[in-house]
């Protein structure tokens, strides 16, 4: 019967003469250092598009409702009045910066709101844009270069699976 060797289902297991020394050894050339997994990206692209549209639907919302409760200011070249159709209608133009001039702000204080409210919101609107369309363009290539610089700055480690157990 050997090291290693079962009897009644119990393995015997025998230690080398110096094993004790090579271990302790080997522990001192163990250097604690902490490995930094890389970041997880918290939301996938489908979601941060869908909150980037729920807030553009939210300044579109806002742009509504003003142009809606300030209708009288307004003058629509078709029948001269703004219902709610023509309101939506308004604030997707202007938010769009498109602006065909069929609806405009006649009233001094119609301009007023224009000015001081809606265009801010346009402005969101448009950073909503052009930052949904800059996120999804450049999410895949942030991550590639987080990968990358990862595995670049783990060289050389040793895993050590069970140690002290």
């Amino acid at each position: 019967m050997g090291p290693g060797d079962a009897v009644d289902g119990r393995v015997f297991h025998v230690k080398l003469p110096g094993q004790d020394a090579m271990a302790r050894r080997a522990d001192e050339h163990v250097v604690p250092t902490r490995v930094m997994l890389p970041r997880r990206v918290t939301h996938g692209p489908a979601r941060q598009v869908g909150k980037r549209l729920l807030m553009a639907l939210l300044v579109l919302a806002a742009t509504v409702l003003i142009v809606w409760l300030d209708r009288a200011g307004y003058n629509d070249n078709a029948d001269g009045e703004v219902d709610l159709l023509d309101a939506v209608y308004y604030a997707t133009v202007t938010l769009s910066t498109t602006g065909y001039g069929d609806i405009t702000p006649y009233s001094a204080g119609a301009r007023l709101i224009n000015v001081v409210l809606v265009t801010p919101l346009r402005v969101m609107f448009l950073i909503i844009l052009v930052g949904t369309t800059l996120e999804v363009l450049t999410e895949r290539t942030r991550e590639d270069f987080r990968l990358k610089r990862w595995r670049a700055n783990l060289r050389d480690h040793t895993v050590v699976v069970g140690f002290g157990t």
